[in-house]
């Protein structure tokens, strides 16, 4: 889920970023077009691709071909367009942060993944004598009956991504759920340590 979550998001600024490097690109082909004498794009098309979530492309469009400078609907129009191009991501992305978190479960494949992005803090929660024993590298450790008294200091961004493991998935749910209680925005229990397969082919490397 968390995989699939983060792709769509990647995926979604790739597009704004494509499509606003279009619009740039079609009013550069405009200005040409003008001065060779060709046919020239329509400025209802070239004003619907600002509005259509273009505006940057096309402002910028018109500062670096010096474009459309002199007509005031385009002066007036692409810059408005542009802030109501921000005001709508301002609004979903709100709209998104205002959602209840919900605790979430991830499997060690998913986790994998997450992991080798170098994105995640790692949590364990069992007790120092497990964690010494055999822990996930690079992991913390905060016992889960830490969780409300030290998380706070010892994990200030709480927008991190924090992935939450112990011995069979009892405390790290338990964690997990104490953590969203706290604040923290994105929580997933990766279940026990004891979830990880044998070899680690599918899974990082468990330090012992």
């Amino acid at each position: 889920m968390l995989v699939t979550m983060i792709t769509r998001t990647n995926a979604t600024i790739f597009a704004l970023v494509a499509w606003n490097v279009m619009v740039f690109s079609t009013y550069g082909i405009d200005k040409r077009k003008a001065r060779h004498g060709r046919r020239r794009i329509s400025e209802k098309t070239l004003l619907l691709a600002a509005a259509l979530m273009g505006g940057f492309g096309a402002l910028l469009g018109m500062g670096v071909f010096r474009h459309k400078t002199k007509h005031i609907r385009f002066v007036i129009g692409v810059p408005l367009l542009l802030i109501l191009n921000i005001a709508a991501i301002w609004g979903l992305s709100t709209r998104n942060a205002d959602t209840p978190v919900a605790y979430q479960k991830i499997t060690p494949a998913e986790a994998k993944v997450i992991i080798e992005s170098g994105n995640a803090t790692i949590l364990d929660v069992r007790t120092a004598d497990e964690f010494a024993e055999r822990h996930l590298p690079d992991a913390i450790l905060i016992p889960d009956t830490d969780i409300v008294r030290k998380a706070p200091e010892m994990l200030p961004d709480k927008a991190q991504i924090i992935l939450v493991y112990c011995r069979s998935g009892v405390r790290s749910a338990r964690a997990a759920n104490a953590l969203i209680e706290l604040g923290y925005i994105h929580v997933y229990d990766i279940g026990g340590i004891m979830d990880w397969p044998l070899p680690y082919d599918n899974a990082p490397n468990i330090s012992r």
